[in-house]
């Protein structure tokens, strides 16, 4: 029986290590001043974003993300626009422990505009 309190210990410390190892990376992708050409004058429509993630266990995928110019054509069509500008792409990745659940995500945020006719 006084094996008991040192297994507990060791499996605390394994929970320990293995909190320890988790990751988180934060990176910009890319920034683009539109996503098309926009006229001298438009009309903002608003601020729009969306996020695309895609999941992995033991390296092995759950699930695809869209490509980041498909996000856009997404964003565009939903706000009824005809591009966005101040455009950001920002990617985060997130793992834990040593890794085998991840997951990585894109986001994309923008100014939904129209151009005028």
């Amino acid at each position: 029986m006084p094996r008991r309190p040192q297994l507990l210990v060791g499996i605390g410390l394994l929970l320990s290590l293995f909190s320890l190892t988790s990751c988180v990376a934060r990176h910009p992708a890319g920034i683009a001043s539109s996503s098309a050409p926009v006229t001298l004058t438009y009309t903002v429509l608003g601020p729009t974003e969306e996020t695309d993630c895609a999941s992995w266990i033991f390296v092995i995928p759950i699930g695809v993300k869209d490509a980041t110019h498909e996000i856009i054509d997404r964003l565009v069509k939903d706000k009824g626009a005809d591009a966005l500008i101040g455009v950001t792409v920002e990617e985060r990745i997130w793992a834990f422990p040593l890794p085998i659940f991840g997951r990585d995500c894109t986001i994309v945020k923008g100014l939904a505009v129209k151009n005028a006719r």
